[in-house]
C-alpha cells in the first residue's frame, strides 16, 4: 500500500489542457455574454434558505425550464449595513 507508485499526469497533456483552457478563458474574458435575462423570464418556486440580508430561491426559467438559485437580497439592509 504506502510502496504504490503514485499515478502522474502526461506532461505535454497537462500542457495542451492548459494552453486550451487559458485561450477559452482569454476569449470569454475579450467577448462576455450579454445577459438579457430579468424576474419576469423566472417562476420562483420556493425558498430554499434565508439569512441577514435576504433569502435563496429555487426558480425555474420559463422558456428553457432550467432550474437556478437566485439570491434576493433586501436593498434597504444592504445599503444601511454598507454606510455603518
Amino acid at each position: 500500500m504506502g510502496n504504490a507508485p503514485t499515478k502522474r499526469g502526461d506532461p505535454e497533456n497537462v500542457r495542451a489542457f492548459l494552453n486550451e483552457a487559458k485561450e477559452e478563458f482569454n476569449s470569454k474574458w475579450e467577448h462576455p455574454s450579454q445577459n438579457t435575462a430579468g424576474l419576469e423570464d423566472f417562476e420562483r418556486l420556493k425558498t430554499l434558505g434565508t439569512g441577514s440580508f435576504g433569502r435563496v430561491m429555487l426558480v425555474q426559467h420559463k422558456s428553457s425550464s432550467r432550474y437556478f438559485a437566485m439570491k434576493i437580497l433586501d436593498k434597504q439592509k444592504v445599503i444601511l449595513v454598507l454606510f455603518c
